[in-house]
C-alpha cells in the first residue's frame, strides 16, 4: 500500500494541473475574446456615430435650404395667393418667374438634380426629382424641371408635414421606375400669419434622388476594409426593409422579417446602440452596432465580418492551445512513465484485490431478492444470483455459460432476449413485463443496463423486481376510486331525483364530441372524468330548490349557481390526472363572456370546458324535468344553433350536430348513450 502512494498522489497533482492549467488557458483566452470584442464595439460606434453625424449634416443642410425658401416672403405672398397660372395678373406671373429662380437655385446649392435648365409651372412632365411648390390641393404651382407626378408619397409627406408643423423627412421608396426616391416637404405659412397657427397655404417639395448625394455617404473614408459596410434600413413592426444598396446580389429594397432575431439589421433596429455578433443578409457572421437618424425613421446599420474583424485573435487562440496540447502531451508521456514503473508493483495487490472484491459482489448479488443475471456478448449466462438460482431451482455453475433457455422457458426466454437492441450503451431501459418463472407468472419491472469496462464489455445485465403485489394493490386503489365516484355521483341524483342520471349522460355525449374533435386519449380522460364530478358541488343547494317545478327566484338562481364553486372546493385537494378541476370551474362560462363564476369569454375558456358545457346543455334540455317534459333532440340542436358563438363554441355544437345526424335514431335520441 505504501508503494502505490507515489502514483496515486503523482495522479491527483496531474488530474489537478490538468484542471487548473485548462481553467486558466480557457479564462485567458476568454478574456482575450472578450478585449476584442470590447475593441471592435469601440470601432464600430466610433464609425456609426462618424456615419450618422455626416447624414444628419447632410439632411441639417437639405433642411436649412429648403426651410429658407419656404421663409421668403416671395415664396409666402406667391402661395398664399391660392391663384393657378390661369388666375395670375401679369405682375404675379413675373413673381411666379422671379421665384423659379429661387428654386434653381436651391435646386443647385442642395444638388438635388444634375440638368435644370428648363423649368415647368403647373405642369408635372416625366422626370424624377427637384422642387416644387404645392397649393393644399397637391397642385403644383411651380416646379423645377423634371419635377414628378403628384403621387401618393408626395401626399403623405405633406401630410407628415402638416401634422408635424415644420419640415419633414419621408422616405426612401422605390418610385414608378423602381429608383429610390426620397421626399421632404416643408410647409409655407401665410404672409403675417401665427406662428404655429397650422394655417398653411401650401408647402415646399423636394424630391431627392439619393443615388446621387445620400448613398455616397454611406461609402464615405471611414471605411477601411472590403467587409466594412454602413447601411440604411427602415420598415414596419412585421418586416425590416434595407433602404440603400446592398453587396453582392441583393437588391434595394431587400424585405426581411422581423422574426429573424439573428439578422443584424433586425438586431440593429431592435437594440439601437447595441453591440452584437449576428448574420448579415447574405448569412455571414458580422460583427454590428446601429444608430438612428435624427428627423427620420431611418436606422443605420454599421458592421463588418466577423471572421476578418476577429482572424488575429483567432489565430492567436489556436497558437494558444497547441502549445496548451503540447504540454499536456509532454506531462502525460511524464505520467504514464511513472504508471508503468508502478504497474508491476501493483498488479499483484490488484489480483488479490479483484479477488476479494468478486466475492464482496457474490455476497451482494445472494443477499438481494430481486431476481439478478448477467448475459455475455454471445447471449450465454455469465452470472445468476442466489434468488433466481432458488426460484427456477438450479444451481449457479449448471447454467454458467449456457444460453437463457435453460433458466427460463422458451417463451420468458424470447420476451428478455428481445429487450436486446444494437448499440446499447450504458443504462439501456425498463420495461413492465408480464413473465413465467418456474411454474408461475408474476409481473416484473425489467431493468436492462449494458456493461462498457471491467472485461465485460457488450454485456448485458438483467435485474427482475416482481410488482405482482404492487400492481394488485394500484388495481385495488383504481377500483376504490372508481367506486367512490360512483357513491358521489349517485348521492347527486338521490339529492337531486329529477336529474337523476344527467352526470353519466353528460359525460357520454361530452367524450362523443371530444372524439368527432379529434381530442387525445389523455384530454378526453379528464373531460369524461369532469363530467361525472361537476354536480357534485348540488348537495351544498337545498333540495327544495332542485326539484321545484316552478320558475326559481333571483336569490335562489344565484345558489343554485353556487354549486360550481361547491364542486371546485370539495374537489381541488385531489390529485387529478389532468385538469379535471379547471374543466369544470369553467363549465358555466360563455364565449361571450357573460357566463359564470369568472366571465371568461372565446379562447380564455379551454376547449375541455366548452365541450362540456355543450354536452351538459343538450342532455338538460333532451331529459325530462319536474316542471317540463324532455324536448326532441331536433329542437334541442335548434336552440344550441342559435346560441352558437353566443352561449356556446360554434365548433363543438358543430360536432355534436354532426353526430346527431349520423344516428339513425337521432330524432328520438331522448336516452343519451353513446358508444
Amino acid at each position: 500500500m505504501n508503494k502505490a502512494k507515489p502514483v496515486i498522489a503523482a495522479a491527483l497533482l496531474l488530474g489537478v494541473f490538468l484542471s487548473i492549467s485548462l481553467w486558466l488557458i480557457m479564462q485567458y483566452l476568454a478574456s482575450e475574446r472578450e478585449r476584442d470584442m470590447f475593441y471592435w464595439q469601440d470601432r464600430l460606434s466610433i464609425l456609426a456615430e462618424s456615419q450618422k453625424r455626416s447624414i444628419e449634416d447632410w439632411l441639417d443642410g437639405q433642411l436649412k435650404n429648403l426651410n429658407e425658401l419656404a421663409e421668403n416672403p416671395l415664396t409666402q405672398i406667391f402661395v398664399s395667393m391660392e391663384k393657378g397660372v390661369q388666375e395670375q395678373t401679369e405682375a404675379e406671373r413675373g413673381q411666379a418667374a422671379h421665384l423659379r429662380n429661387l428654386l434653381v437655385a436651391t435646386a443647385k446649392r442642395s444638388g438635388l438634380y444634375s440638368t435644370p435648365e428648363k423649368l415647368t409651372s403647373n405642369l408635372a412632365r416625366p422626370g424624377g426629382d427637384g422642387i416644387a411648390l404645392l397649393d393644399t390641393r397637391s397642385r403644383i404651382l411651380v416646379s423645377t424641371r423634371g419635377f414628378p407626378k403628384i403621387d401618393d408619397h408626395i401626399n403623405r409627406a405633406i401630410a407628415l408635414a402638416g401634422r408635424n408643423q415644420r419640415a419633414s423627412v419621408y422616405g426612401i421608396y422605390s418610385n414608378q421606375y423602381h429608383n429610390p426616391r426620397m421626399v421632404i416637404a416643408v410647409p409655407v405659412s401665410r404672409v403675417q400669419s401665427v406662428t404655429g397657427s397650422g394655417d398653411f397655404p401650401g408647402y415646399v417639395v423636394a424630391v431627392i434622388n439619393p443615388e446621387f448625394s445620400l448613398y455616397s455617404l454611406l461609402a464615405g473614408q471611414w471605411l477601411t476594409s472590403s467587409t466594412d459596410e454602413t447601411l440604411l434600413v427602415g420598415g414596419d413592426d412585421n418586416s425590416t426593409v434595407y433602404l440603400s444598396p446592398l453587396q453582392g446580389d441583393y437588391r434595394l429594397f431587400h424585405r426581411v422579417s422581423v422574426s429573424t432575431e439573428q439578422l443584424a439589421a433586425n438586431f440593429a433596429r431592435a437594440k439601437t446602440g447595441g453591440f452584437a455578433q449576428k448574420l448579415d443578409y447574405s448569412g455571414k457572421d458580422v460583427l454590428v452596432t446601429g444608430r438612428t437618424i435624427d428627423n427620420t425613421s431611418w436606422i443605420l446599420v454599421q458592421k463588418i465580418d466577423a471572421s476578418e474583424a476577429l482572424r488575429e485573435s483567432a489565430a492567436y487562440r489556436d497558437f494558444v492551445h497547441t502549445v496548451f496540447l503540447l504540454a499536456v502531451f509532454v506531462v502525460a508521456v511524464g505520467f504514464i512513465a511513472i504508471w508503468r514503473h508502478a504497474t508491476s508493483v501493483r498488479l499483484q495487490k490488484t489480483s488479490e484485490s479483484l479477488a476479494a472484491r468478486t466475492v464482496l459482489l457474490n455476497a451482494v448479488g445472494d443477499n438481494i431478492r430481486d431476481h439478478i443475471f448477467l448475459l455475455g456478448a454471445d447471449e450465454k449466462v455469465v452470472y445468476i444470483n442466489k434468488a433466481l438460482a432458488g426460484s427456477v431451482g438450479v444451481q449457479n455453475d449448471e447454467v454458467i455459460g449456457k444460453s437463457l433457455h435453460h433458466i427460463f422457458s422458451m417463451d420468458t426466454a424470447e420476451s428478455l432476449l428481445g429487450l436486446k437492441a444494437p448499440g446499447l450503451s450504458g443504462d439501456a431501459g425498463s420495461r413492465v413485463m408480464r413473465l413465467k418463472v418456474a411454474d408461475s407468472e408474476h409481473d416484473y419491472h425489467v431493468s436492462l443496463a449494458s456493461l462498457t469496462q471491467g472485461g465485460f464489455e457488450d454485456s448485458l445485465l438483467y435485474v427482475l423486481h416482481d410488482i405482482t403485489e404492487l400492481k394488485e394493490a394500484q388495481g385495488r386503489h383504481s377500483r376504490l376510486l372508481e367506486g367512490i365516484i360512483a357513491t358521489l355521483v349517485h348521492a347527486v341524483d338521490m339529492h337531486d331525483p329529477h336529474c337523476a342520471h344527467h352526470s353519466e349522460r353528460t359525460r357520454d355525449v361530452a367524450v362523443a364530441i371530444a372524439r368527432a374533435l379529434g381530442l387525445s386519449t389523455g384530454r378526453t380522460s379528464s373531460l369524461s372524468m369532469a363530467a361525472l364530478l361537476s354536480s357534485i358541488g348540488k348537495l351544498y343547494v337545498p333540495r327544495e330548490i332542485l326539484t321545484r317545478d316552478g320558475p326559481l327566484t333571483e336569490e335562489e338562481e344565484n345558489t343554485l349557481k353556487q354549486h360550481v364553486l361547491h364542486t371546485v372546493e370539495i374537489l381541488k385537494g385531489l390529485d387529478f390526472d389532468g385538469p379535471v378541476v379547471e374543466i369544470i370551474g369553467q363549465k358555466n362560462e360563455r364565449v361571450d363572456g357573460k357566463g359564470y363564476p369568472s366571465g371568461l369569454d372565446g379562447d380564455g375558456i379551454m376547449q375541455e370546458a366548452k365541450i362540456l358545457a355543450v354536452a351538459n346543455a343538450f342532455v338538460a334540455m333532451s331529459s325530462a324535468r319536474a316542471y317540463r317534459p324532455g324536448m326532441p333532440v331536433g329542437e334541442v340542436m335548434d336552440k344550441l344553433l342559435e346560441q352558437a358563438d353566443q352561449a356556446f363554441d360554434r365548433h363543438v355544437v358543430a360536432a355534436l350536430f354532426h353526430i346527431a345526424e349520423n344516428r339513425t335514431d337521432w330524432k328520438n335520441w331522448q336516452a343519451v348513450e353513446m358508444s
